[in-house]
Parts: C-alpha cells; structure tokens; sequence
C-alpha cells in the first residue's frame, strides 16, 4: 500500500476540522464532548475511515498482527494528542499558545519520519495510506465471443464456412 502524502493527508484533516467545529458548537457540554468524542473515535467509523478520509481516499491501517484495519482502540490512541491540544485550547491565554505547539510537534513528527508517521501514529502503530479500490473481475459479455475455433458435431475442426 501506498502511504498517504502530507497535503493529502492536510486536506482529510480540514473536512474533520470543519466537522468538528460544528460539533463544538452544540450547545454547552454537549459541543464539548461530542467534539472531543469525534475527534477520539473518527478513524474508527464508517469503514474504519473519518469522514475527511472517507471523502479524500485515505484509510488508516494497523501496523500490528492483529489486523490491517485500524480499530476503535487504534484511533483514540493516534488521535490522543490531538484531543490534548483541543483541551488546551480550552484554556484562556495559556491553551492559545500550547495547542499550536502540540499540532505542530505532530506536524513536525510527521515531516520527520521516514514512513510519514505522526506522534499518534507512532503511539497506536498505525499509518495513512492511500485507499486501494477493489477491482472487479471482467467477465466476457454476451457480445464477446471466446477465441475458440468452431468445432463440428463430432468436435473435429470445421473448416467450411
């Protein structure tokens, strides 16, 4: 599989952004931990992609044995810095500062790293890659004839025509 490239991955990341921010303007606690919530669980949903990789074609796989998909377990581990920084954020003057660090330490990690693994990535053992389709195989339609020579009742070759 092919692994994800930093813009693409970026552009994922903006649909989630977006998402999450109307998540957290629900009113009161509700806003709050149904955005962190998603922010958790995102990798884990809807085929086992966030709905920004869903759109764009990524796909989170497990590094480990156990299985090639991320799971539930595997997205909040990778996605627990993340919702760190958007608890700092939460807290005045100090947060504004600390939450730009913590997004760009994964940023940096991800620059970084060989395999384009971010500090979540390499908690959970996880890593984006590009979505492989499915393909299907083609079968001969009824217009298509098999390149079969046409043989006679007795199955010699018929050379009439």
């Amino acid at each position: 599989m092919q692994r994800a490239d930093l813009t693409t991955r970026a552009v994922a990341g903006l649909v989630d952004l977006l998402l999450v921010i109307g998540l957290a303007r629900l009113p009161d606690v509700i806003g709050f931990l149904s955005a962190a919530g998603y922010i958790l669980i995102r990798d884990g949903l809807f085929d086992r992609r966030s709905i920004g990789k869903k759109l764009i074609g990524l796909r989170v796989i497990s590094l480990e044995e156990t299985g090639p998909t991320a799971k539930y377990r595997d997205s909040i581990i990778r996605n627990v810095p993340i919702v760190l920084a958007y608890f700092l954020f939460l807290i005045p003057y100090a947060g504004w500062i600390l939450c730009p660090l913590v997004l760009g330490m994964e940023g940096l990690t991800g620059l970084g790293d060989r395999a384009g693994m971010r500090t979540g990535d390499l908690l959970a053992r996880t890593q984006v890659v590009l979505d492989a389709p499915v393909k299907e195989e083609k079968k001969p339609s009824q217009d298509q004839q098999p390149d079969v020579a046409p043989t006679g009742t007795d199955g010699s070759l018929n050379t009439q025509q």
